[in-house]
């Protein structure tokens, strides 16, 4: 994909969600991952001129669920900003979305930098960690048929991404173990699916590790603070109006968020 492709796509993306459209496969089809964070950074270089940082990171496709849901079987990373990252509590306009759409996700906060590696070691990746949190991931299925479309186009419009809700918080180093912590996720009260961390490549510090060997995705560094949402613990829901969502997840807390 040339330079003029490149910024075509950007544009185009860019447009879909200024004007709320749903994305096509038309001619903008990046044609390998590389192209398609490519892509994703400049659709975040150009948003960065709206007063409206970027906080962090989502990482999807972590799990077996969401791996054989998406048939996709490899980590993929969008961008979380702080207009759409929100409190647990909240009740957002269900009209905002296309297809909105939940999971029940680990995240963690960081309290310093992440630099680049080859080769992250696992001890420093978890002393670079401040906290764990109960959250919800929110995604938003903004596509004509996203089935008909590859992981890479995904990836160029932050795969699926539609921001976070934030919910109880523990200290990293108060929790003995973050891949035996256990998670459901509720809606309307009624249990619809759950997981535990060590579904997250078999431990949800593997998932931070992948994304700091991704320069194309991070550059030098993430930076620290950063929201990093490791992964879901269940196949993602999909909601309908004035629906209740709840996750626990154990030994850290709950989130909850509706769509009115």
């Amino acid at each position: 994909m040339d330079k003029y492709s490149v910024d075509k796509t950007i544009k185009y993306i860019i447009n879909s969600r200024k004007n709320f459209t749903k994305l096509d496969i038309i001619d903008y089809m990046p044609k390998s991952e590389k192209e398609a964070y490519q892509i994703q950074t400049g659709v975040h270089v150009q948003l960065n001129n709206l007063n409206d940082p970027i906080v962090g990171k989502k990482i999807g496709c972590t799990t077996k669920v969401m791996q054989n849901y998406l048939k996709i079987n490899h980590p993929c990373a969008g961008t979380i900003r702080k207009s759409n990252c929100y409190n647990s509590g909240e009740h957002l306009d269900y009209n905002n979305f296309h297809k909105v759409g939940v999971e029940c996700e680990l995240a963690i906060r960081l309290k310093e930098n992440i630099y680049y590696s080859e080769q992250p070691d696992r001890t420093k990746l978890c002393l670079g960690i401040k906290d764990v949190i109960a959250a919800i991931e929110i995604v938003d299925d903004r596509y004509v048929d996203w089935k008909n479309l590859t992981a890479n186009y995904l990836i160029a419009d932050d795969f699926f991404s539609a921001g976070c809700v934030l919910g109880d918080v523990v200290s990293f180093d108060k929790v003995n173990d973050i891949g035996k912590l256990s998670g459901k996720m509720y809606i309307n009260g009624i249990e619809v699916g759950k997981g535990k961390g060590n579904d997250i490549l078999g431990d949800p510090i593997l998932a931070l590790s992948w994304l700091a060997t991704r320069k194309d995705i991070i550059g030098n560094y993430i930076p620290k603070d950063s929201i990093i949402l490791l992964g879901s613990l269940v196949e993602t829901q999909w909601l309908k109006c004035n629906d209740e969502v709840k996750i626990c997840i154990e030994s850290i807390g709950n989130a909850n968020v509706s769509f009115l």
